[in-house]
């Protein structure tokens, strides 16, 4: 198995009680990242910012990556730290990879209109995403090059993301 995506039922009341803080956090610092591209990202380590609910976040992304690792037949494991990713209108992420260990990558659509956003895309062009709708996650090996085109829509769309690290040999 290559890609596996299921749909989140919490995503709404997570964006709900979390889009405040978010946008809070985008007034500070609009283009914050780590990396060489145009969106706001905040870490669940940054201590600068207003944390959104990342102890929910990260039980609940447990859960999942507790079936899909089995999945994978990774039998030890554990998360990365977790991020959100937050693009207003003409910002973007460059092809990058979350290279850790034959693991696992994870994104989650929080704020997604497929009508006007991108779903993240592949440099490999025979690796396609299967159709995303708001609260789909898609999880995909963590040493495929990804990117997100600019967001050409005046609604901000918003994801989170981690990396399921493989701590051992598959089964």
């Amino acid at each position: 198995m290559n890609q596996y995506k299921c749909n989140i039922p919490w995503t709404k009341e997570f964006v709900d009680n979390n889009i405040d803080i978010i946008e809070r956090n985008y007034s500070l610092f609009p283009t914050r990242n780590q990396w060489n591209c145009n969106c706001h990202v905040t870490h669940d380590y940054d201590r600068d910012v207003e944390p959104v609910d990342f102890n929910f976040l990260k039980t609940e992304y447990m859960k999942l990556s507790n079936e899909v690792t089995k999945l994978h037949n990774i039998s030890k494991f554990h998360l990365s730290d977790i991020w959100y990713n937050y693009y207003k209108e003409q910002q973007f992420q460059e092809p990058h990879i979350h290279e850790g260990n034959n693991g696992l990558t994870a994104v989650h659509y929080l704020i997604f209109d497929p009508e006007c956003h991108s779903t993240l895309q592949f440099t490999d062009t025979s690796i396609k995403l299967p159709e995303i709708e708001c609260g789909d996650i898609v999880i995909f090996p963590d040493s495929w090059e990804h990117y997100v085109p600019e967001n050409k829509s005046n609604k901000p769309r918003l994801t989170t993301a981690f990396t399921i690290t493989n701590d051992g040999s598959p089964n």
